[in-house]
């Protein structure tokens, strides 16, 4: 009702008062008062619908505020008598008495603009009261996909009160009943005083401490935890490191907010910062600046933080207390561990959460606690060592002297805290097996702070001759182990997990970094390249600059056999058709140049590098000419281009390298499976059919593990019916190019594991077929792999761990728990017609996750529906709970679809394929 008097007071002024019979008898002062009036109506109305909005969510904070700029409308309404006015006019005009009556609708219409110019000096005050009223959610809310799935039951000791304290310096949250009792007084002068509260101003939270101290640790869980999670609309957290990059600050934030492609980094930095700004601008958001050196990384991105007064705030971690207070007069300082909480953390990480520990152990352990620092990262390290040393009481007696040793203070030298911390961190180096030290050595390759994927770091491994052969296993499955029993003694850690559990990537944390340099150094097996040292040979470089350094000026006299790889890092780094091999590059095992682009293909030359086991390029253009035959050495190749209106051409015949392992190429790149049996060959992406191709006969890649194919044209479902002879193929990929309709092939792999559907349009009856794959575990559907608004499965996923359905149109998916008995996880994203998870999820015993990104509000509401049932049946119980979490969520359904980053295959001609196909959906489904 009170919403009808602003509507009608702007059909009054739009429509009834711009009629041309009256306009003409209007002057200047009475147009410009009616322009005026229209425009704070507008403006009046648009907060209100904003509020109703809000209200249909359950906002009682936006219902409040809603009845008082209504009411103060409403009240007023019915002294204007304006449409009695407007009569007056109407006949004034018809009797030639128009200026008089003018005069007085003047008048009235001056009254009426006073109105609502005094109501809407409410509405920026109330408006951000609506803005910082907190989402009230008992589930987790992330700000990545990635983020959501992350490592379960890290052990973490002794920041409760650290993270309640930043928290509250962190949130600002009005008084509801504050705030009601101002309304009520009508006083809008003690509103404004109240509402721009110094509190709502931005401000900046440095967390400042040593390197190992626990900042990041303490910072991301105050970034996770559910009062941060309901106090701010935006969150968005990068890395800065040493040597800040600003563009990948901004990209790394810009991933956080929105989904990009990789075309954002063709965009100049200004252009970036203000895409950044202007995602941020109005709402209240978190940034997490991780690891923060020098005051000039703040001072290159903080303009990109606009001032919207609403509590929006930055978290920074620093080591430097100089940088810590040019950011805040009062930065947090991170305290040390208590030696309590050192021995909780090393008997967790050791024995386990409520696990008895033996007394001889506890003697000794509280022995070495004292001597560990009070830094987490120590304690997890030596709590690694003696982890896989919990039957060696010897390894516990000789780690407490070692400690000891480490702590004593001669009185004579200088003591040195760094230097200490790094001794007792090399206790964890120094007790490692013999056949894990140059796999740990290999690290130091790697920036500071980077991502290291599992499987290009397995590949390099494998390529660099560390592993030891074993009689039941592959090299890359040794490599897998080796792995592991990195991380069990917390020397690596994890960075991502895959949708099945599986570590996806990994990183160092810089001070053991640092170790890691210091010894591969020492024993002359590493070198690396930036723009503050003098080049010198090394068994591996890693080129950390912009620019290429390999030259015959510096490195045209070295010795042949010394430098064995190179690896480069620099960003942004392009080159042009230049010389890139000489005779000191002739032994070399490794060339990774997977970051620098060349723009006129890769020199010959590169083919002449004949002990190369792996090689990465990334460049535009054709690579007919390119010998590969020659590198009959290779064991992986990984070929690229970066530029996506560029594709790749390849030669034909390069799965025929008799000792090739893994081999990644764009998808448009034609390949022909090799002419003769290859055991060898385990990973084939991508290999792209076409109908006009001859049918694939994979009996001669038996061995293969992981396979991707691209379909282009028209397929029978035999055309790829050898795939049954890849008895130990264990991941499958399928994507559909230009396609009229893509069929499910007759057989499958007999031992699939792993299957991933993208553009294939499928109609669901044919889940079916899926359903009886005897051993799979992981299915993905991206990117309408099937389509059609019910699912109703009729076969059971024995054996399926986890589900992602990545945009679909899915509506009605009607299921039980029998389908799907041994579910773990479930990842939905941009499901935007599905209004439910089914209910009957909750009697999955197994399911531990779901993950729901960019979904209807009602879909979370199942999902947590699902988790408290499931919560009530667990209670008193043995079993698994589950947790739900969120990236974002849809109100009602966007005009315009946007599509977030996929880890490799994205791209833009791929977007605007999906854009294409949707209008063929419908076809499609019948």
């Amino acid at each position: 009702m009170d919403f009808d008097v602003v509507t009608t007071l702007i059909k009054i002024v739009d429509q009834h008062l711009m009629e041309p019979k009256l306009l003409s008898s209007f002057d200047d002062s009475l147009l410009e008062t009616i322009k005026l009036l229209s425009a704070k109506l507008c403006f009046v109305q648009a907060f209100l619908e904003e509020c109703k909005t809000k209200m249909n969510h359950r906002d009682t904070c936006a219902n409040i505020l809603y009845e008082t700029i209504r009411d103060k409308v409403a009240r007023r309404y019915e002294n204007y008598k304006i449409e009695s006015k407007l009569r007056m006019v109407y006949f004034g005009v018809n009797w030639g008495e128009s200026e008089f009556v003018a005069s007085e609708l003047h008048l009235t219409l001056k009254q009426v603009l006073r109105d609502i110019e005094e109501a809407g000096e409410w509405i920026p005050l109330l408006r951000k009261i609506i803005t910082l009223e907190p989402k009230k959610e008992d589930i987790t809310v992330c700000d990545t996909y990635q983020n959501a799935l992350e490592t379960e039951n890290e052990v973490i000791v002794g920041f409760d009160s650290d993270i309640e304290t930043i928290i509250k310096r962190l949130t600002f949250l009005y008084s509801k009943s504050k705030v009601f009792t101002i309304l009520r007084s009508n006083d809008i002068d003690k509103l404004r005083e109240y509402v721009e509260n110094p509190l709502v101003k931005l401000k900046v939270i440095p967390l400042v401490g040593e390197g190992g101290i626990g900042k990041t640790t303490l910072a991301r869980r105050v970034y996770g935890h559910l009062i941060t999670i309901g106090s701010f609309h935006i969150r968005a957290w990068v890395v800065v490191s040493q040597v800040h990059n600003l563009k990948e600050m901004l990209i790394g934030l810009l991933r956080c907010i929105s989904p990009i492609t990789s075309e954002i980094y063709n965009i100049d930095e200004a252009q970036i910062a203000e895409q950044l700004c202007r995602s941020l601008m109005g709402q209240k958001y978190l940034i997490f600046l991780d690891d923060i050196w020098t005051t000039a990384a703040w001072d290159a991105i903080q303009g990109c933080f606009p001032e919207n007064s609403n509590g929006s705030r930055i978290l920074v971690t620093t080591r430097f207390v100089e940088v810590a207070e040019y950011l805040s007069a009062n930065p947090y300082h991170v305290k040390y561990q208590t030696i309590e909480d050192r021995w909780e953390l090393i008997s967790r990480k050791v024995f386990g959460q409520g696990q008895y520990v033996p007394k001889k152990y506890e003697i000794i352990g509280k022995h070495i606690v004292r001597g560990c620092s009070g830094l987490p990262l120590a304690v997890v390290v030596i709590a690694g060592l003696l982890a896989t040393a919990k039957e060696s009481l010897e390894i516990w007696k000789d780690v407490a002297e070692t400690l000891v040793g480490i702590n004593t203070y001669d009185g004579v030298n200088t003591y040195d805290s760094n230097k200490t911390i790094s001794n007792i961190l090399s206790l964890g180096y120094n007790y490692l097996p013999s056949h894990l030290k140059p796999c740990f050595h290999y690290f130091g390759v790697f920036p500071e702070d980077n991502v290291i994927p599992v499987k290009r770091l397995i590949n390099l491994w494998v390529a660099e001759g560390f592993l030891i052969p074993h009689k039941y296993m592959s090299l890359e499955e040794v490599a897998e182990s080796y792995l592991d029993d990195l991380i069990n003694r917390s020397l690596i850690q994890i960075n991502e997990l895959s949708i099945d559990g599986k570590v996806k990537s990994c990183k160092i944390h810089d001070r053991v970094l640092e170790i890691c340099v210091r010894e591969a150094i020492n024993g002359n097996t590493l070198f690396i390249i930036n723009d503050n040292h003098a080049t010198k040979a090394s068994h591996w470089l890693s080129c950390q600059t912009s620019h290429w350094p390999i030259t015959q000026a510096n490195y045209g006299n070295r010795s042949l056999d010394k430098i064995h790889s190179i690896l480069c890092f620099g960003k942004d780094v392009y080159h042009s058709k230049c010389r890139l091999v000489y005779p000191c590059l002739e032994m070399l095992r490794v060339l990774d140049l997977s970051l620098v682009k060349w723009s006129r293909c890769m020199p010959s030359e590169i083919t002449d590098l004949v002990h190369l086991r792996y090689l990465a390029l990334s460049t535009i253009g054709s690579l007919y000419k390119l010998r590969f035959f020659k590198l009959k050495n290779l064991l992986t190749l990984i070929v690229t281009s970066w530029m996506e209106k560029c594709p790749l051409q390849l030669p034909c015949d390069i799965l025929n390298l008799s000792e090739l392992r893994h081999l990644h190429v764009d998808k448009r790149c034609s390949q022909y499976l090799p002419s003769s049996v290859k055991e060898n060959l385990q990973t084939l992406y991508w290999l792209k059919v076409a109908s006009s191709d001859k049918q694939p006969n994979f009996r001669k890649v038996p061995n293969l593990k992981e396979l991707g194919i691209y379909i282009e044209g028209q397929l029978v479902p035999s055309y790829l019916g050898s795939l049954v002879y890849l008895h130990v193929l264990e991941k499958l990929k399928f994507e559909v190019g230009r396609v009229e309709r893509f069929y499910l092939p007759t057989d499958f792999p007999p031992n699939l594991k792993k299957l991933t559907l993208r553009y294939t349009y499928l109609p669901w009856k044919e889940m079916d077929k899926i359903g009886k794959l005897p051993h799979l575990e992981v299915l993905k559907l991206k990117d309408f792999a099937f389509c059609g608004s019910k699912w109703e499965p009729s076969k059971s996923f024995r054996k399926l761990k986890a589900l992602l359905i990545s945009r679909s149109n899915l509506k009605h998916w009607n299921t039980s728990s029998n389908h799907f008995p041994v579910l773990e996880r479930l990842v939905l994203r941009y499901c935007w017609e599905l209004k439910e998870v089914p209910l009957e999820f909750a009697d999955i015993g197994t399911l531990k996750l779901i993950v729901l990104e960019c979904c209807y509000s009602s879909l979370v509401t199942s999902a947590n529906q699902i988790s408290s049932a499931k919560s009530g049946t667990l209670k008193g119980k043995a079993g698994c709970p589950l947790r739900v979490r969120k990236v974002g969520t849809k109100v009602e359904l966007p005009i315009i679809e946007r599509y977030e980053e996929e880890s490799v295959e994205n791209c833009i001609e791929e977007m605007l394929k999906a854009d294409k196909y949707s209008d063929a959906l419908k076809k499609k489904v019948q």
